[in-house]
C-alpha cells in the first residue's frame, strides 16, 4: 500500500507575500513614443505636401509621448518606493486585507461578509465586493513574483471566500 495524503487544514491566515508589480506603462513602449514624435514631423514631411491636419497630429504624437514617458517615470518611481519582496495582502476566515503600500500608508480590509469572490491571476488579485460593502464592485491588487506558494493561496480563497 501507498502512503495515503493527509489534507491539513490551512492556517487561520495566509499572507501573499511577493515582489512588486511591473511598472506600467514599460519604459520601452515610453521611448519608443517620444522617439516617434521625434523622427515623425521628418517622416510626415518627406511623405507628402504639410497640412493642417498633419501638424496636429504630429503635435498629438508628440503630446502622447510626452505623457507616456512622464507615466513611466512615475511609475518606476513607485515600483523602486516599493522594491521589497513583502506582505501584499492577508488572508483569514474574517476576510481579506490589502496591506499599506510604504508610500500611501492605505489599508483596505474586505470583511468575509462583503466577499463575493476572490480569485487569484497571474499577477493579481480580483476580490468581487457584494452591494452591502462600501465600495461595490472590482477591487484589483497587482503583485510581482510570488514567495507565498499558489496552491495554498488557492486552497484559502477557495474556503474562506466559499459561501456557505
Amino acid at each position: 500500500m501507498g502512503n495515503i495524503p493527509v489534507s491539513t487544514p490551512p492556517p487561520d491566515e495566509i499572507h501573499l507575500i511577493a515582489g512588486p508589480p511591473p511598472a506600467n506603462p514599460p519604459l520601452l513602449i515610453a521611448v519608443t513614443l517620444v522617439g516617434l514624435s521625434i523622427v515623425a514631423p521628418f517622416l510626415f514631411l518627406r511623405a507628402g505636401s504639410p497640412s493642417v491636419l498633419l501638424g496636429i497630429a504630429v503635435l498629438a504624437l508628440a503630446g502622447a509621448g510626452i505623457i507616456t514617458m512622464s507615466g513611466a517615470a512615475a511609475a518606476q518611481i513607485r515600483r523602486r518606493a516599493d522594491a521589497a519582496v513583502r506582505p501584499r495582502a492577508s488572508i483569514a476566515k474574517t476576510g481579506i486585507t490589502l496591506q499599506a503600500h510604504p508610500v500611501s500608508g492605505i489599508v483596505q480590509h474586505f470583511p468575509a461578509g462583503q466577499i463575493h469572490s476572490a480569485r487569484l491571476f497571474a499577477g493579481t488579485l480580483v476580490i468581487h465586493t457584494t452591494r452591502d460593502h462600501p465600495k461595490p464592485g472590482r477591487h484589483i491588487l497587482r503583485f510581482g513574483k510570488l514567495a507565498t506558494p499558489r496552491a495554498g493561496l488557492e486552497a484559502a480563497l477557495a474556503e474562506y471566500t466559499a459561501k456557505p
